[in-house]
């Protein structure tokens, strides 16, 4: 059974979550300042001549933080994140590993395959995640109708 919250614990819960919201509001902006950090070290390198995998490095940088900056402001606008956006950042970092960073030439197949289950698996969780959403929507939708 739950008890009603006194006075001095209200008071306190509302502090912490406007302090938690400080916090996550902090985050945002840092990832932002990175962003606009990464744009500009990326024009000061084409404007000195560049390499392709640098400058893909730099993008896929990029749309790695936008992500984040993504899940972050849903955080605190729902105190929430779905799977769908975190299964996002998950790929854009594996993306970014596999074809940027190493040297699948090195990779024995133990590694491969373990690679492999790891797409499988996050591309399951994302493909199962959008069906929930749509489940949910299709829901949302019709019992929407039924109460007009």
């Amino acid at each position: 059974m739950e008890r009603e919250l006194g006075r001095v614990e209200k008071r306190v819960m509302q502090w912490l979550g406007l302090l938690f919201d400080m916090v996550v509001i902090g985050l945002g902006a840092l990832t932002m300042i990175y962003v606009i950090y990464i744009l500009f070290e990326l024009a000061v390198g084409l404007l000195n001549g560049f390499e392709v995998e640098t400058v893909l490095q730099g993008i896929v940088l990029i749309l790695i933080f936008l992500e984040i900056f993504e899940i972050i402001v849903l955080y605190f606008l729902y105190h929430h994140v779905s799977m769908k956006n975190i299964m996002e950042l998950g790929v854009l970092a594996l993306v970014k590993e596999l074809l940027i960073t190493l040297d699948l030439k090195a990779f024995g197949w133990e590694m491969l395959i373990a690679v492999s289950a790891l797409i499988l698996s996050m591309g399951l969780i994302y493909v199962l995640e959008m069906k929930r959403i749509d489940v949910h929507d299709e829901f949302l939708s019709t019992s929407g109708k039924e109460q007009k």
